[in-house]
């Protein structure tokens, strides 16, 4: 896979002030950043966790703990849905 390097100064007293450093700072960038564009729909998961440095799983988890909705669905299909099931489980009896 190639890449490319972004690179940009941040002033010592903003990396001071987050008590990050840089490789913390970076870190925070790339999951914010990802998160971001996955919100917006710039992204898929799959992407979205690659700039993150993460696996779809724990890129999930950080989605939850930011709030994001990751299945929104209306009540009207989760109904479908359910019956669907229930269809399934009155066949396989």
């Amino acid at each position: 896979m190639r890449t490319e390097k972004i690179t940009f100064n941040v002033p010592e007293d903003v990396l001071a002030s987050l008590k990050v450093g840089v490789k913390g700072l970076e870190l925070d960038m790339r999951r914010f950043l990802a998160l971001q564009y996955f919100k917006k729909k710039r992204l898929s998961m799959g992407k979205a966790a690659k700039l993150a440095g993460m696996n779809r799983f724990d890129f999930m988890d950080f989605l939850v703990s930011e709030g994001v909705v990751l299945f929104d669905y209306d009540e009207s299909a989760v109904e479908e849905e359910l019956g669907g099931v229930k269809r399934l489980m009155e066949f396989d009896r």
